[in-house]
């Protein structure tokens, strides 16, 4: 009988620790992995986020990237991690192209997701001393020559590679698409004409195209945008092709929700938070709040697609 009440007791205690942890976090440094390469647009997201996030969560966000296998690097790290809300990962809509995850060891169950954080439109770039001068010139020289037009993107099974295959299918085109690790590398190959053409964020693009360095050819928007107002968008020129990316954050399935809870809250006011505001607009993405629920259900339908 002692025994019994002993162990009751202990387990009674074991509870109270548990919750008193949950209700301090954090209490130490909190470590954010981005699944990209330093420079991508994910990566400038996921920075921000970490800079701002430290006003409101009391302490420092180091931004780790672990690149490798279009994010399943980064999501495996994640989920050998201790689920203490220690380790947080960015992520972004490549994710939804990744699954059914054809080794069985992950699956979009395998997190809880925080929070949606933007929308990031998609632009066709070529670099200033191309041939092609308009979106017309490189889809008449690609029909002309099936396959022998390069277009670098990120990974395979990806959002850009989506688009890519869209834009191929409207167009009756061929290309040859070029998978990069992140996001910024296929602007750099572009510039260093080691492929004739990217699809790649205006983040990944603005500071070369402001400086005349890269020409943009073509939108996949619903309408025009700043800077880039004397650009197409592919509905324009007849394609109906709108592809727009999201990054957000999300934790492991095994961090609990009153943790899961203090992130989104915390997310909430890094959206509303001037130095975000400044991002978004230095960059040319959109403010794509959306709750954990919301944006969980987001992923699934996607995923689903």
């Amino acid at each position: 009988m002692k025994m019994k009440t002993f162990l009751i007791s202990m387990i009674a205690l074991l509870g109270m620790s548990v919750t008193s942890a949950q209700a301090a976090w954090p209490e130490k440094p909190i470590t954010l992995i981005c699944w990209s390469s330093a420079g991508s647009s994910h990566d400038l997201m996921a920075r921000i986020v970490a800079k701002v996030s430290e006003e409101y969560l009391g302490q420092p966000i180091v931004v780790v990237n672990k690149e490798g296998g279009s994010g399943k690097v980064a999501m495996s790290y994640v989920l050998s991690q201790k689920p203490d809300g220690y380790t947080i990962m960015s992520n972004t809509r490549s994710m939804t192209e990744l699954f059914p995850d054809t080794t069985g060891k992950l699956s979009i169950d395998d997190f809880k997701y925080v929070a949606r954080m933007v929308r990031d439109p998609f632009v066709i770039t070529v670099r200033q001393e191309s041939p092609f001068k308009t979106i017309d010139d490189l889809i008449a020289f690609a029909k002309a020559n099936p396959g022998k037009v390069t277009i670098g993107g990120f990974s395979v099974k990806s959002v850009d590679e989506g688009l890519v295959k869209d834009f191929e299918k409207a167009a009756g085109i061929k290309l040859n698409y070029i998978p990069y690790k992140g996001g910024s590398e296929p602007v750099v190959a572009v510039l260093g004409g080691h492929i004739d053409s990217v699809v790649s964020n205006p983040g990944e693009v603005n500071a070369n195209f402001k400086a005349g360095k890269l020409r943009v050819l073509a939108l996949a928007t619903e309408e025009r945008f700043a800077p880039f107002e004397d650009v197409p968008t592919l509905k324009e020129k007849g394609f109906p092709i709108v592809t727009e990316h999201w990054r957000g954050l999300m934790v492991s399935k095994d961090v609990p929700d009153e943790i899961v809870a203090k992130l989104n809250a915390a997310m909430v006011k890094v959206i509303a938070h001037p130095e975000f505001a400044q991002f978004l607009k230095n960059t040319n993405m959109y403010e794509g709040y959306m709750p954990g629920a919301e944006f969980a259900k987001l992923v699934k339908e996607q995923t689903a697609k």
